[in-house]
């Protein structure tokens, strides 16, 4: 028979493993995205100094259609980093509801509510007590 500890304790470790993955993650894609605005911002700046400098010789209309195309492919790795990172948010959380319920049915007979039971118990007696309504009196005649 698991003790309720053991319980506890592998609650404990999805919930850090779970922390552990999505700040992973989130470190992972923002240094991605960094990476990608470094290198889109150098594309795209040299790509318009291009084309100014080409504009102001050749008294020619200024080109951006070069420019507009670095955009769309940046703009289309970032939505590839946002779409991976969201699917790897999603295993995360995948993982750890997993684990949760892996950890909750270690022993058939210990259901979650006696799992909580002890700390709903203790947060119960710390409450205060409502205090009664003084907003209604009576009116004696």
């Amino acid at each position: 028979m698991a003790q309720p500890l053991e319980n506890v304790v592998a609650l404990a470790q999805a919930n850090i493993r779970l922390g552990l993955k999505l700040a992973e993650t989130w470190r992972e894609s923002g240094q991605k995205l960094i990476e990608l605005g470094t290198k889109g911002v150098a594309e795209i700046g040299e790509e318009t100094r291009v084309a100014l400098a080409s504009s102001l010789s050749a008294d020619k209309g200024t080109s951006v259609n070069s420019v507009n195309g670095h955009w769309q492919d940046m703009l289309a790795e970032v939505e590839a980093v946002r779409i991976a990172t969201a699917q790897e948010m999603e295993a995360a959380v995948g993982d750890w509801r997993k684990s949760w319920a892996e950890a909750l049915t270690l022993d058939a007979n210990l259901p979650a509510e006696t799992l909580f039971k002890p700390w709903l118990t203790m947060l119960q007696s710390v409450a205060p007590s409502p205090a009664p309504d003084k907003g209604v009196t009576a009116k004696k005649s």
